[in-house]
């Protein structure tokens, strides 16, 4: 960038980036901004177009894809899911259906609870440590919160399953943001639907 061209952007910089307002002021009362001052602004600026002009490809562009994978969420993205979607538990385990955005850092995706067997709660993402919670996929107090009576005997796993997919698919599918860096397990397999997917 030309020095007038990043005086210019700092000039009309309505954002509220600290560094550059206080450049700005800098700017208004001196009259001029020092190389170093100038080579910082430039970079800004730089970064600020790149984002930009990504997030608009993103929009204008959106990379819709067809995947069946199942992922586990970190304990933020749980809550965020939960809370987004005025839920009473936190859905840790999820079957990714569409990716809708996918940017440098993240996914914008369709998703529903998982229903297939798992070795870790659904709800929660603890370790199962007993037969019902191994059967069921979820564990006792988790299954309160879902607003299921828990399994007390063998005979009842059937009836309690077929409850769970009922409540799962009575809450449908859930759009969200998730970070990559927030998924723990299923990563892989995901980038490899994405890219095979066209």
């Amino acid at each position: 960038m030309e020095n007038l061209s990043i005086e210019k952007n700092v000039k009309g910089y309505n954002g509220n980036n600290n560094f550059i307002l206080s450049l700005k002021d800098g700017l208004e009362k001196y009259g001029r901004l020092t190389e170093k001052q100038l080579n910082a602004a430039s970079n800004f600026f730089t970064k600020l177009n790149n984002r930009n002009s990504e997030f608009i490809k993103s929009v204008i562009n959106p990379t819709q894809k067809n995947v069946n994978v199942n992922i586990k969420v970190g304990n933020y993205i749980a809550k965020t899911i939960s809370s987004d979607n005025n839920l009473t538990f936190t859905p840790f385990l999820m079957t990714i259906s569409k990716v809708l955005r996918v940017t440098e850092k993240a996914y914008r995706v369709v998703g529903k609870m998982n229903t297939s067997d798992v070795s870790s709660c659904r709800l929660c993402g603890r370790d199962l440590k007993d037969w019902r919670s191994h059967v069921t996929g979820i564990g006792p107090v988790c299954s309160k919160n879902l607003g299921i009576p828990y399994v007390r005997k063998k005979e009842d796993v059937d009836t309690y399953k077929k409850q769970v997919k009922e409540k799962i698919d009575k809450i449908g599918d859930l759009t969200f943001w998730i970070p990559k860096s927030q998924i723990k397990e299923g990563y892989d397999e995901l980038e490899n639907q994405i890219k095979n997917a066209g």
